[in-house]
């Protein structure tokens, strides 16, 4: 075959493209002819074989698992059944592992229900091997979908029964029964197995405000006191603390928590619940009136064990407990009084106090607070009930003209007031008017003198001012005068300081002469006797001695 194809590379080209071409003729039949037709079917069979394999695995093996479902499969080609009452061969471990080979030994050559699934996809298994169940699990209560206004408990249908007295299945020795855990919203796959599991369920918890939840151990250890009301913490029964308000995800198989209210409730003592007693004079008196009252939240736990039927803890308390001490202590009170003594109030008054004192004490230590008990109303016995009512209506009758006389009185006394207060009203209008002007003539008076007081002041002020300036023009004149002295001073000082020099103002003046007209002469002719050599005389004279040359007359006329 590989030198046919060898000698003809055309032919093997044009097979690939799906042509068959008949190989030229050659002198070798053995090659060109029946070899060739042998051929020819072998790959035809061939071909046949692969497609109808792939029609029997796309066709017969194929499973597609849509939205919202699982496949389960019932594996039917072991050799053996699983023991006992098992139909579920459990989830394959690890491989690899020591449970594996365990499990290999087990269930690994066992025919029944697989407990894995398989969700959304497309899953191949042999319909001689394995039948195939596609389950819906989102349908409402029975799927693995939990809504998100439930939560869901899980019961696992295979495995090994449960010890007599269990409750919850031990997931560790592979137990059937509910098991120990609580599902909140969501989807769950590997609890999807209908024949595996169950999921059932239940609203979650709400314990409302004003409520408490007495908790009941349903799956817990034996109690260590099994003849107490309650027992400790975690122990099989009825637990000692109340669970606050709130929501709370439980699993019932697990524990079961009853809401009991401890709101104030209303007890009313009338009609068939109404009470008789006898009074101290034998008379049957009746009584209608109510009872408030309310649950110690920590009295609560004790009480429900005590008197609860169910969850009609609150009816029956008052039946079987505050009804009974009710009666009790309206006849032990009621006895002390006779029959006219209901129809006044005092009496009725202290009937109550007493009566609500005596049943707050025996309710209090039953854990029901008694916040008030009224009585509304008492009736006497009719032999007695009309004498009595005709004589309280004539005291109210009495009462009632006392005070009317009383009202008279009073309307008198206030029309007086009325007349006398208009006449202060009369007198103080005028009295105001006098306070009045007198007001406004002193307030007159008292702007005139303001002002007059005013005007002196201004004119003192003034005054003030004038003789203020007055002193500053005297004080700039002498101010003046006294830098003209000093300046006549300055001039006067250096002429004092040159006559000082010359002895005596006479020579200073002679020399200041001189100086003037020396200047102006050219030659002088002169005897020795005439009046120029009488010039020259005098410096040969020897100077004249004086003791004080600036108070000379001639000097301080030429120094001015």
């Amino acid at each position: 075959m590989s030198q046919t194809f060898e000698e003809h590379p055309a032919q093997t080209q044009s097979s690939f493209h799906g042509r068959w071409q008949e190989p030229p003729r050659t002198g070798n039949r053995k090659f060109g002819g029946g070899s060739w037709s042998w051929g020819r079917r072998l790959v035809a069979l061939v071909l046949a074989v692969a497609v109808g394999y792939l029609l029997y695995f796309w066709e017969v093996r194929r499973t597609v698992v849509t939205q919202g479902h699982v496949l389960i499969l019932l594996k039917k080609n072991g050799t053996r059944s699983l023991p006992g009452d098992q139909i579920v061969i459990p989830r394959e471990p690890k491989i690899g592992t020591p449970e594996h080979d365990q499990w290999t030994k087990q269930f690994g050559d066992c025919n029944g229900i697989k407990e894995e699934i398989y969700p959304e996809g497309t899953y191949f298994f042999s319909p001689f091997d394995y039948e195939r169940t596609v389950i819906d699990i989102s349908k409402p209560k029975t799927g693995a979908i939990v809504p998100a206004d439930m939560v869901g408990i899980v019961i696992k249908k295979f495995g090994n029964p449960l010890d007599p007295g269990q409750v919850l299945a031990d997931p560790k020795r592979d137990q059937r029964g509910p098991l120990p855990i609580v599902l909140r919203p969501g989807r769950y796959n590997e609890y999807a197995n209908p024949y595996a599991y169950e999921i059932k369920q239940v609203a979650p918890l709400v314990i409302d405000p004003g409520f408490r939840g007495v908790v009941t151990i349903m799956a817990g250890k034996p109690a260590a006191n099994p003849n107490e009301y309650l027992v400790g913490q975690g122990e099989q029964g009825t637990q000692p603390i109340a669970e606050p308000e709130g929501f709370r995800y439980v699993n019932p198989f697990e524990k079961r928590i009853t809401p009991i209210s401890i709101l104030s409730q209303k007890f009313a003592m009338a009609d068939k619940d109404a009470i008789t007693f006898p009074s101290a004079d034998s008379f049957d008196i009746r009584l209608d009136g109510f009872v408030e009252w309310s649950i110690d939240p920590q009295a609560l736990p004790l009480i429900y064990v005590q008197y609860g039927e169910g969850n009609g803890l609150i009816p029956y308390l008052e039946e079987k407990v505050i009804l009974p001490y009710a009666r009790s202590f309206c006849r032990l009170v009621g006895s002390q009084y006779n029959a006219r003594d209901f129809i006044s109030g005092d009496t009725k008054l202290k009937f109550q106090q007493e009566f609500e004192q005596r049943l707050q004490a025996a309710c209090r230590k039953e854990g029901i607070v008694v916040r008030q008990a009224l009585v509304r109303n008492i009736e006497p016995p009719d032999a007695i009930k009309q004498p009595i009512n005709e004589r309280e209506i004539a005291k109210e009758q009495i009462l009632q003209f006392e005070q009317q006389i009383k009202v008279a009185k009073s309307m008198a006394t206030l029309t007086a007031q009325q007349e006398m207060a208009k006449q202060n009203q009369a007198i103080g209008q005028m009295t105001a008017d006098v306070v009045g002007i007198t007001k406004k003539a002193e307030q007159e008076q008292d702007v005139a003198v303001t002002k007059a007081e005013q005007d002196l002041a201004v004119a003192k002020l003034r005054l003030q001012a004038a003789q203020k300036e007055a002193d500053a023009l005297i004080s700039r004149g002498q101010a003046e005068a006294d830098v003209i002295l000093l300046n006549k001073q300055a001039e006067a000082e250096p002429l004092r300081k040159q006559i000082n020099a010359f002895g005596d103002g006479e020579t200073y003046a002679r020399y200041f002469f001189y100086q003037k007209v020396a200047p102006s002469m050219k030659s002088i002719l002169t005897t020795t006797d005439g009046p120029f050599a009488d010039i020259f005389k005098q410096f040969a004279a020897p100077p004249r001695p004086t003791t004080n040359p600036s108070a000379s007359p001639r000097l301080t006329s030429m120094g001015q």
